[in-house]
């Protein structure tokens, strides 16, 4: 399957120049309609502007570029239809395209190649900023009308249920999933979400009669698997295609489920986009023969990244550095004050350090904070050979500001702050964001070894199951599980501490009966696998904004009532951690 479109490049030099020249003019139209913000004439000399770029670009075929002008187009025709106010979303969305088009016209000449792709994301912005319905992934993909669900003979062996169990099966998945689902619209830690969503489908698949229903579901988690391992971006439009699927679980559970064959295009093509060719995504694309693209998802947010610039991982990675830098700042400037020399061998690594800061910080827009470090750099510069006793206040406001700005970039990365925040913080302020982010490491800590104990308690279930039931694998795990309780108890989170003790009530009660001559349990094995993966998901939400949704906790405590253990409450009916 071809995403890359090669091009003619004679014809698209013939009218590469002009093609740029009328992009550039219509580009300083707009910015001159954003600086007055009157004159609805200017959006019409861009509305026509737009539709001579895309009718060009349509002649010589660039289908990419073609579309997202045509867009940029359509939401110019809107803003100038709507004569009650000018919308901020419609405009920021076209200018944002402005940025877009010349990067993606230049770009598809030095490649030599149209990634149409590339330009679709952006394409569905401008058509969201007014409410138009979303392109699909599969856009531009020539469709042979073969649908796996009805033309491919696959059947999988499981253990197939009829009738009210097949209907209790749906509920229980669709429960899942929609956990997972609602959890990822909302902006947590995907890569859980995407577990939790994915082993709901696993679970579903193992009991669904062969046939065209069970192709569904098979291809459905094969991709499905693809996002939870990074075989697939997750991007506003592929959250649709999640969430059509959780509606195609509603129907069935309803008893109305009919197979959305225009989904299952759009997951067929998904498929062949993943970077991840392994597990049971592998597997089904093979049994289906579904081709791979040319370029997969990994190629394609490679390039993108390529042709617009720093990704907020790379930023991410940038800050995480900076605030190394700073730390190694601090304990410089300690030492500095502990000897109180002022020889420039004391003083210059400390300036030039603080100099290269202030440099990235500029990079990064952040220029309130470069300019108050360039102004520290100044004062230790002009103390070199002086008695530094006379300058005790300034090295007590750089421990300050270098404290501040550690602390501002630790929120910025965990994005409690935006730049634009960090930068009009008054003085009582730092203060508190100082506080906020001490706090923050804290409980980080504790976050960090509870999760450590769940991944041990995920790694120990596996290794029971597949050394053949060694008793040895998860004798720790009630300890283990007591441990993290009492942690959580401490912070206040005790509807979390409930589940764990119910989780260590249940694992006591197990080895007991494996002690007695009870064979293994593969299956409770696995429930107690879900209610991890439910906990890890809550710890990671715990982690990011130290503030979780307790309804995540939902599937871990339906694990447990499965088993038999149900967590136990108050008179209240709230959650409690029993000691």
């Amino acid at each position: 399957m071809s995403i890359r479109v090669d091009i003619n490049t004679s014809s698209f030099a013939l009218v590469a120049d002009e093609l740029n020249n009328t992009v550039q003019q219509a580009t300083n139209v707009f910015e001159t309609f954003l600086a007055e913000r009157h004159g609805l004439h200017l959006l019409e000399e861009c509305e026509q502007a737009l539709r001579q770029i895309g009718g060009t670009l349509r002649l010589i075929e660039v289908r990419g570029a073609a579309l997202l002008a045509d867009e940029m187009r359509s939401l110019c025709q809107a803003i100038v239809g709507n004569t009650d106010a000018l919308p901020d979303a419609q405009l920021n969305a076209l200018s944002t395209a402005f940025f877009v088009l010349p990067r993606y016209l230049e770009f598809v000449q030095s490649q030599g190649a149209d990634i149409p792709l590339l330009a679709l994301g952006h394409a569905n912005d401008l058509r969201a900023a007014h409410q138009q319905l979303l392109l699909p992934d599969s856009y531009f993909n020539r469709d042979d009308g073969w649908l796996f669900s009805r033309d491919a003979n696959l059947r999988l062996r499981n253990e197939p249920l009829e009738g009210d169990a097949l209907q209790d099966i749906y509920k229980r998945t669709r429960h899942m999933y929609q956990r997972g689902l609602l959890g990822l619209l909302k902006g947590g830690q995907e890569e859980l979400q995407l577990m939790m969503m994915t082993r709901a489908l696993q679970r579903l698949c193992r009991h669904i009669p062969p046939g065209p229903s069970q192709r569904f579901w098979l291809l459905a988690n094969g991709v499905v698997e693809a996002f939870s391992r990074e075989g697939l971006k997750v991007t506003t439009q592929r959250r649709r295609v999640l969430a059509s699927l959780e509606g195609q679980l509603r129907a069935a559970v309803l008893g109305r489920f009919n197979i959305n064959e225009v989904l299952e295009k759009e997951l067929i093509f998904l498929l062949s986009l993943s970077s991840y060719k392994e597990g049971f995504t592998g597997r089904i694309q093979h049994a289906a023969k579904i081709r791979s693209a040319d370029l997969d998802d990994a190629d394609l947010s490679r390039l993108q990244q390529q042709m617009l610039g720093l990704s907020y991982d790379t930023v991410s990675s940038v800050l995480g550095e900076l605030r190394i830098e700073l730390r190694h700042a601090k304990d410089i400037l300690e030492l500095l004050a502990q000897h109180g020399r002022s020889d420039a061998e004391e003083i210059q690594p400390l300036s030039s350090l603080l100099q290269q800061c202030a440099d990235v910080l500029l990079v990064l827009n952040l220029t309130g904070l470069a300019a108050t470090l360039n102004e520290h750099v100044a004062i230790l510069n002009k103390a070199i050979g002086s008695d530094l006793e006379q300058h005790r206040d300034d090295l007590e406001n750089l421990a300050e500001n270098l404290l501040f700005i550690e602390s501002g970039l630790a929120q910025i990365d965990r994005r409690k702050l935006n730049y634009d925040e960090l930068a009009s913080l008054s003085f009582d302020q730092r203060d508190a964001v100082n506080t906020d982010n001490i706090v923050s490491e804290a409980k980080s800590l504790v976050v960090d070894e509870a999760k450590s104990v769940v991944a041990l308690a995920k790694r120990a279930l596996a290794a029971y199951i597949e050394s053949g039931f060694d008793i040895m694998q998860i004798t720790n795990l009630p300890s283990n599980f007591d441990a993290v309780r009492g942690a959580f108890e401490l912070i206040g989170t005790t509807r979390l501490a409930a589940v764990l003790a119910s989780s260590r009530d249940f694992m006591n009660a197990y080895l007991k009966r494996t002690e007695d001559g009870d064979e293994g349990d593969a299956r409770a094995m696995e429930i107690l696998a879900d209610a991890m993966i439910s906990i890890e998901y809550y710890l990671s939400e715990l982690e990011r904004r130290f503030i979780a949704n307790d309804d995540i906790l939902l599937v871990a405590e339906d694990s447990l009532q499965q088993l038999g253990f149900p967590v136990q409450r108050d008179a209240t009916g709230q959650a409690y951690g029993a000691a």
